[in-house]
């Protein structure tokens, strides 16, 4: 398994992928940029550096973007054998189709670690220097990387969808699509910052975003939670099963 995962990842070394994964990470990592900027209070008092806040914004930044850029990730490491007609001589080979889905799964699941990851590099590595030169509370940095890490998980709960729907388009079309109608939602879902827009499985990395988070509307527990995690869990099974069922029984000359 690790061999065919491995060889998914070198698939991938000459295309632009990459880039993805940096467009995806740079937004959030500029909002430590925005944080050093002049600011003053009302009060006219300068005002320090808010690690809450900038953890906070970080994690706006990139929930939002994610829907898009993984869906684009998943489609085109999922789809890539079809737009290039190669789908005949994977199938071709003495190796469980299953154990190529998987590959290509944990390729995805990879990059999109190591996008969310980046994208709160800077960050990270400005709130732990900070602990060295300021008084600050060492429990509010580890607040933000918890976030981020539990946000980096729920984020992965709608990669089937965009991986069976790359299957049966057979395109990175389908994915781009449905990825860019989720990010547009989950725009709208955020500035509204209400407690049941995890009920939206794309809007559900938002949760843990919005229980760092200060000052909204509506303080306290989401009562949403539970039902958001269903739905979710729910969309990631039966997405996984569809796919799993359709790449098995796909025709041997599929894509060709």
């Amino acid at each position: 398994m690790i061999s065919v995962i491995y060889t998914e990842i070198m698939k991938l070394k000459n295309t632009k992928i990459y880039w993805l994964v940096l467009i995806g990470a740079l937004p959030a990592n500029l909002v430590t940029l925005y944080v050093f900027l002049p600011r003053v209070t009302p009060e006219g008092v300068s005002a320090g550096i808010d690690v809450q806040d900038m953890f906070y914004r970080q994690g706006m930044a990139i929930t939002i973007l994610a829907p898009f850029i993984f869906a684009l990730i998943t489609g085109y490491i999922i789809s890539r054998e079809y737009q290039e007609r190669t789908i005949n001589q994977l199938f071709s080979y003495p190796i469980s189709r299953i154990m190529f889905l998987f590959s290509k799964l944990a390729t995805v699941l990879l990059l999109i670690a190591i996008t969310w990851a980046l994208s709160c590099f800077s960050i990270t590595v400005t709130s732990i220097l900070m602990l060295f030169t300021q008084q600050i509370d060492f429990e509010m940095v580890w607040s933000g990387i918890r976030m981020n890490i539990l946000a980096c998980v729920l984020s992965l709960g709608t990669v089937p969808v965009a991986a069976a729907l790359s299957m049966v388009g057979k395109s990175l079309i389908p994915s781009a699509v449905l990825g860019g109608f989720a990010t547009i939602v989950t725009l709208i879902g955020e500035m509204g910052h209400s407690m049941e827009v995890v009920l939206v499985p794309w809007l559900m990395p938002y949760w843990p975003v919005r229980e760092l988070a200060q000052g909204l509307a509506q303080t306290g527990p989401n009562p949403y939670v539970a039902s958001g995690m269903t739905i979710l869990l729910t969309t990631f099974i039966v997405s996984l099963i569809f796919a799993i069922v359709y790449y098995e029984k796909s025709e041997v000359h599929s894509g060709s």
